[in-house]
């Protein structure tokens, strides 16, 4: 087997072991698990809140209805540890869907490596895992002629979750290439057609028209500029957002080497070369927009980047055939599984699979009247204690601008009528809702269940009967 196949095959396993090892629960798996397991019981999709006192009744646009309903049967099959792993291969198969078609070069690998550290900070239980699979695959087909694939995969997607607006962007992105590319016209009309399509596929949904609503109208909703995923890219530094900013630095010199190079330049003017370029240029304001978006740039640069670094006159040489290629792939493929079980087994803390304490819950359906809940704290009690409505929670849609506001609170906040209008009466919250939890004690609320990162607090004069 040749050098570079063997060690593609490689890193895409190892790259999936990966994932298995790191993808973790977020708040958002919390109450998707609980709406999952309401679509089968209940046979309905609901849009209206059900999981809140202060939002009840009220519309709920759930543009994920598809993802919850496929996690919860998972999870009663084989709980978290099938779950997190069916999440794993989610990520394996972007990385796969994203490299080049063809022959495989050494500078594809270089390519996959560096694109692992770019992708990890999105791998977790969320649906943004199937819109990222989703947008690998629909510039895999656009890049394969094969676009007539593209309406069903919008169908789906636009029912797993809001991120088909990247499917749409795909497309506009191969109408603008067959539009610039003379040699490729003959693209212009299928692809036209196609995006008609995909667009009217994304209108059978429970939402119908009003799923364009809400893609069109994200990022502008309230209380989303306290959230850091919607933060711009340039706006503080971490690894992830270091690793986006290298990926950007990488593709800009790469187009421009490309473009002074002659060989190079025509090269750009190839389908798949100028159907990268475009994409990748269509989700760069977006990347740098908001955080949440970085991910969906390095998949579309990750094939630009791979057709950009090919030789023009590749040559394989003895020394690229790989003894016992075989064997190592088969031993790789029985390590891994066991490096899998061995990370599941010991159900570390970074996975939070346990977020959150029998004392915890006993303490919260023990509160003789309503638990107040931060915007973070309220996704778990959805899950965790399906009695208890929560005050918000991260789903952020079905709330008042007020609500959202009192989902955090500090020495200003006017909570006091509110609390009063509901009937609050303890507070459930995280360790990192520090500002509330001082807010609250200041104010003579006093601790009544502390557990691992989770504190229940009652309001002056009551007690819990646990």
């Amino acid at each position: 087997m040749l050098f570079p196949v063997f060690a593609r095959r490689l890193v895409l396993l190892v790259g999936t072991v990966i994932a298995a090892c790191v993808t973790s629960t977020q708040g958002d798996t919390w109450w998707a698990l609980r709406a999952g397991r309401d679509i089968w019981h209940h046979r309905t999709i609901s849009l209206v809140d059900r999981y809140s006192y202060t939002a009840a009744g009220d519309p709920w646009p759930d543009h994920e209805w598809l993802w919850q309903a496929l996690i919860y049967p998972v999870h009663v099959i084989g709980g978290l540890p099938l779950l997190t792993l069916c999440a794993a291969l989610l990520a394996g198969g972007t990385l796969a869907l994203s490299t080049a078609s063809g022959t495989v070069r050494r500078t594809d690998l270089v390519v996959l490596v560096l694109a692992i550290p770019a992708l990890a900070g999105s791998w977790s239980l969320r649906p943004q895992m199937v819109s990222m699979l989703c947008f690998a695959l629909i510039l895999w087909l656009l890049r394969e002629q094969r676009w007539w694939w593209c309406p069903p995969l919008m169908l789906v997607w636009a029912n797993a979750h809001g991120g088909v607006v990247y499917g749409g962007l795909a497309l506009g992105a191969a109408c603008l290439a067959a539009l610039l590319l003379r040699e490729r016209r003959r693209f212009l009309r299928p692809l036209l057609v196609v995006t008609a399509l995909g667009a009217l596929a994304t209108l059978l949904t429970p939402l119908g028209t009003g799923l364009w609503h809400y893609v069109l109208t994200s990022g502008s909703r309230p209380f989303e500029d306290r959230i850091n995923e919607w933060k711009p890219a340039y706006e503080g530094l971490s690894f992830f957002s270091g690793a986006f900013w290298a990926w950007v630095g990488g593709v800009v010199v790469l187009v421009a080497v490309s473009a002074l190079r002659p060989a190079s330049r025509r090269r750009l003017r190839t389908w798949p070369a100028a159907l990268g370029l475009v994409s990748t240029l269509a989700t760069l304001p977006l990347a740098i927009d908001a955080r949440r978006n970085m991910t969906m740039f390095v998949i579309a640069a990750i094939p630009l980047a791979i057709e950009l670094l090919r030789p023009a006159t590749p040559r394989v040489r003895p020394r690229d055939t790989v003894p016992l290629a075989r064997p190592i792939l088969v031993g790789a493929g029985i390590v891994g599984p066991v490096a899998i079980a061995a990370t599941y087994l010991s159900a570390p803390a970074s996975l939070a699979w346990h977020p959150i304490g029998e004392r915890i819950e006993r303490a919260v359906e023990s509160c003789p009247g309503h638990v107040y809940t931060s915007y973070d704290s309220g996704a778990y009690l959805i899950w965790f204690t399906p009695g208890v409505t929560v005050f918000a929670d991260n789903r952020q849609d079905p709330y008042s601008e007020q609500i959202l506001d009192l989902s955090i609170l500090d020495p200003s906040s006017p909570y006091v009528d509110v609390f009063k209008r509901y009937d609050v009466r303890c507070a459930a919250l995280l360790s990192r809702n520090a500002g509330t939890i001082e807010t609250l004690s200041n104010d003579g609320w006093t601790t009544a269940a502390r557990e691992g990162r989770w504190i229940v607090l009652t309001a002056p004069g009551v007690t819990l009967n646990q």
